[in-house]
């Protein structure tokens, strides 16, 4: 996937906004304090969020903030899963076992090949 363009007016732009905004105004501020013209603003508006975040901005996103939660879950549960993995066999498929048994087999032979050599 191609990566969106950052254009130099833009960022110039950004890295002259004061971001923390009154509550209830739309308006950007240059960091002197002046209030962005009307061109200005738009430029603003339009910001991708690859250019927000390439001058700092915290942006909300959504989507990564499912993902981290969902990675953050998977740890979560692994960390009680994993002492207690033969209690979840009862409650598997005959095919989630034959995949569990030849992960378990991937992840062994890899932690034994990670392994420092003995010379």
């Amino acid at each position: 996937m191609p990566q969106p363009e950052i254009r130099p007016h833009v960022m110039a732009l950004l890295f002259d906004t004061n971001f923390n905004r009154p509550p209830g105004t739309r308006i950007f501020r240059h960091l002197d304090g002046r209030p962005f013209t009307d061109e200005e603003q738009a430029l603003a508006d339009d910001a991708t969020l690859e250019e927000l975040q390439a001058a700092g901005v915290h942006v909300h996103d959504p989507e990564a903030e499912v993902e981290a939660a969902a990675h953050q879950l998977a740890e979560l549960l692994f960390k009680y899963v994993l002492p207690h993995r033969t209690a979840l066999i009862p409650f598997m498929t005959h095919e989630d076992m034959l995949e569990y048994g030849r992960l378990e087999t991937v992840i062994a032979a890899g932690a034994h090949s990670l392994r420092p050599h003995k010379d």
